[in-house]
């Protein structure tokens, strides 16, 4: 295996390589400017207007109101967004991202089909802002899905002047088949994607690796073992509890393992991995993963464990003299590949990151891993229901591994709600569980309704409590009660917290929610009583048509999807299930 990943690590390496661009500014027709600051936009219209173009100016929004925008204006020559320089570093979610990745939206949304220019300051400068670059990923997605709908992306240095303003006008003018500049040094500059010389580590002392109980940390944990790492500190949510820290440590025998729990988008919470298990000789972040799909269906939540996580671990071992530290991301994301918008932005973030790390006089390097070449792209898929009453029981007598797993997820239910209200997803756990116990480890997990909840406990987004918990909440039923708060508080009690007081609508309708049997007694009694109770429908807790588009999407990638809703082996002789 060590082998096998010395030989990809040159095929992991790129960087991006500038070449000088020149040309003659000369632009027509109307053009859109969209801000987030007027004073911005005020200057960038000037520009336009001195080089032969129409502008006009429209404020940012929400997608709806974008799109509203762009009915109304038509025929345009292109659009330029301005979201990016309002900026603001220290944001978990970005809003000039999310801005502008609605604005791409709100365009498709409007059926405008002209090319969207984006502007970002200092992104592409030695040590720049690795937020702004999220952009400069999203682009090289953009240009895959909709070329027609991509005109580029134009970085700017801090001051606008003259020079500046004419090297921005000319970017908007070239036809040379170039969609990634920067002006540096009074230069006009066009991107291109390089593989970078390779640079060698061999680990020593003590490792850390974020998502290391994930597939793709699991590789890189057994290849720093082989390698020589005397301790390894694999992080992931659960630490010691998750489902694969028992495998994990067999797989690592003869090299000490730390199961450290912490969430790599808490700060304070790898300040204090870093404080219990150092000093720490080299971090490797492996942690989060890249949601698939076209576009319009990206969320800005889509970024924010990988890009969050890596933030993080610069700011905590930023005083730190480090060996090596390796941020992951795909190949997907640096070719850019449809469907991977996610992907493509935050290896763009990471790669700036490791830059700017390197600038300040560190060491750092970002790796696109090609999971393809791989047997990484299995996906556990849990549906919302099993519709199998008897297989929990027959698999608790045949496997130890589903029987503890199981058992486990019933006395957490049990604190919050009838077990029985949870059987499926407590079956979908245990099953992960055993399918693990076979060798057979997800690179990503997927759910929908009570399914996203096992999704997100086998995959370390909530632990086994924090799971159970949303499943009594998901069981509950509700019904609005017209009675004034304090009557209906005082005849609930006799169900002695079974049923609380969910919301207060008015002076005499308040929502009540609670155990389904418990209710059921509630509205048999005050109708009994003539006193009105309706009945509220629960929201569903995902959308199933967009469920489906995202397994659509994984299979295009060539993922193969594992339903959660069987063993991994054979229950009887007669029934078989392909696992390889």
């Amino acid at each position: 295996m060590s082998d096998r990943i010395d030989n990809a690590l040159d095929c992991w390496r790129h960087r991006l390589d500038w070449r000088r661009v020149s040309g003659t500014p000369a632009l027509s027709g109307r053009w859109a400017i969209v801000v987030a600051d007027l004073d911005d936009g005020d200057r960038f219209a000037a520009v336009l207007r001195r080089y032969g173009a129409e502008p006009i100016l429209i404020p940012a929004g929400d997608r709806n109101a974008m799109a509203d925008c762009f009915r109304i204006f038509r025929e345009l020559s292109g659009v330029i967004s301005l979201l990016a320089l309002a900026e603001s570093p220290e944001k978990d979610l970005p809003p000039g991202v999310a801005s502008t990745v609605y604005l791409m939206q709100a365009l498709g949304d409007a059926g405008q089909s002209v090319p969207l220019w984006c502007v970002t300051r200092g992104a592409m400068t030695d040590g720049g802002d690795p937020v702004q670059a999220l952009l400069w990923g999203l682009g090289r997605a953009a240009v895959l899905e909709n070329p027609h709908r991509w005109g580029g992306i134009i970085d700017l240095p801090a001051d606008f002047d003259a020079v500046t303003a004419r090297l921005f006008a000319t970017a908007l003018s070239h036809r040379g088949g170039d969609n990634r500049f920067a002006i540096q040094n009074g230069e006009l500059r066009a991107a291109r994607t390089v593989r970078e010389p390779g640079h060698d580590w061999v680990p020593r002392g003590t490792v850390l690796i974020t998502g290391g109980t994930g597939a793709l940390g699991t590789r890189v944990a057994r290849w720093a073992a082989e390698q020589g790492a005397q301790h390894l500190v694999l992080v992931s949510r659960r630490g010691p509890a998750a489902t694969e820290a028992a495998e994990l440590r067999k797989l690592l025998a003869g090299t000490r393992v730390t199961m450290a729990a912490a969430d790599v988008t808490d700060e304070a919470s790898l300040a204090r991995v870093k404080r219990e298990f150092g000093p720490i000789d080299a971090v490797v972040h492996t942690a989060g993963h890249d949601a698939v799909g076209p576009l319009p269906e990206l969320r800005p939540a889509d970024l924010r464990t990988r890009v969050v996580g890596a933030r993080n671990l610069d700011r905590v071992f930023a005083a730190t003299e480090l060996d090596a530290f390796v941020l992951m991301s795909t190949l997907d994301g640096v070719q850019g590949r449809t469907g991977q918008g996610a992907a493509a932005a935050t290896s763009a973030y990471l790669a700036a990151l490791a830059e700017r790390r390197r600038a300040r006089g560190g060491r750092a390097h970002a790796l696109a891993y090609d999971c393809r070449g791989t047997d990484d792209l299995r996906i556990f898929v849990f549906p919302d229901r099993l519709d199998q009453p008897g297989l929990a029981a027959e698999l608790c007598d045949r496997s130890p591994d589903f029987a503890a797993t199981y058992a486990e997820c019933e006395q957490r239910l049990a604190k919050y709600t009838d077990p029985r209200h949870g059987r499926d997803w407590a079956t979908m756990v245990a099953l992960a569980a055993m399918w693990q116990a076979h060798g057979v480890r997800p690179a990503r997990v997927l759910g929908h309704g009570a399914g996203e909840i096992a999704a997100a406990v086998v995959g370390g987004s909530l632990t086994l409590e924090e799971g159970a918990k949303a499943i009594a909440v998901r069981s509950q039923e509700m019904v609005a009660v017209s009675l004034p708060e304090s009557e209906v508080a005082d005849r609930i009690a006799r169900w002695q917290g079974r049923i609380g007081v969910l919301a207060v609508d008015g002076p005499e309708s308040v929502v009540v929610s609670g155990d389904p049997a418990a209710i059921d007694e509630l509205t048999f009694r005050f109708r009994a009583g003539r006193i009105t109770v309706r009945r509220l429908v629960r929201a569903s807790a995902g959308n199933a048509e967009a469920f489906e588009r995202n397994l659509a999407a994984y299979r295009r990638h060539g993922y193969r999807l594992i339903e959660i809703s069987g063993p991994p082996v054979p229950a009887r002789p007669s029934r078989s299930l392909e696992v390889g």
